[in-house]
């Protein structure tokens, strides 16, 4: 850890395009200002550990959970997905899921998270299925850690005209030309025993370019979306 010393207007430069000042200290607190491009996010720590702790909590759902839910929601949640046929020459990897049981997986299906997840970064490969006793609700199932599992849907099916700005950094790390390259989720958390009180997590959607099988997920500064959607009237 770097530890430095500031006077009030004096700052820091963090790479090529980042500079922190110090605006002001009032006893124990100190203002900073945050000089940076447009494409970054700047979180404050509790609000990212916030996001962390939302992923890490949708990742403990249950199958059973899961179908009640899909029965509960009756036909209102959708997907354009379409999971990719792999020819049979394609290598297949076998893991045992700790939600889905022993899978087979085409190799050619498998997408880096070069940053992982949010509280889950030490992970980097997943795939995403879509098994009928769930669809329209998928499974971004994690690779290197068979356990983890996320529930993810198309943002779309939950509020009109979803959309985000701070793209551009994205689309070039994605290695996409423009938004229409892109798969859009976003994470459920299903509480145990209690489907009906599901909510998405509309602030951190996940993206997949999946022609190059790469994902990423994403912080919005949107305020307009909530960690907590409810998908089902209280």
């Amino acid at each position: 850890m770097l530890i430095l010393t500031r006077r009030v207007g004096e700052g820091i430069l963090i790479g090529d395009g980042i500079r922190v000042v110090v605006l002001e200290v009032r006893g124990k607190q100190f203002r900073l200002g945050i000089e940076a491009p447009t494409d970054v996010v700047v979180l404050r720590d509790e609000i990212f550990q916030r996001l962390a702790k939302e992923n890490l909590q949708a990742s403990t759902f249950l199958l059973r959970d899961l179908q009640d839910l899909k029965r509960q929601t009756n036909g209102k949640i959708t997907t354009s997905f379409r999971p990719a046929e792999a020819p049979p020459e394609v290598p297949r990897l076998a893991i045992d899921t700790g939600k889905l049981g022993s899978i087979q997986i085409p190799e050619d299906q498998l997408i880096s998270f070069s940053q992982g997840l949010l509280g889950l970064n030490e992970f980097y490969q997943f795939v995403l299925l879509a098994p009928p006793e769930t669809s329209p609700f998928l499974i971004l199932q994690g690779v290197d850690q068979p356990e983890l599992a996320l529930v993810v849907v198309e943002p779309a099916s939950l509020v009109p005209n979803f959309r985000f700005n701070r793209l551009n950094s994205n689309l070039e790390e994605l290695k996409a030309q423009s938004p229409e390259d892109l798969q859009v989720f976003v994470p459920l958390t299903i509480p145990n025993g209690q489907p009906e009180a599901t909510t998405a997590n509309l602030v951190t959607p996940i993206l997949i370019n999946p022609s190059r099988r790469l994902g990423k997920q994403v912080v919005l500064e949107n305020q307009q979306y909530s960690h907590q959607h409810r998908l089902l009237p209280n």
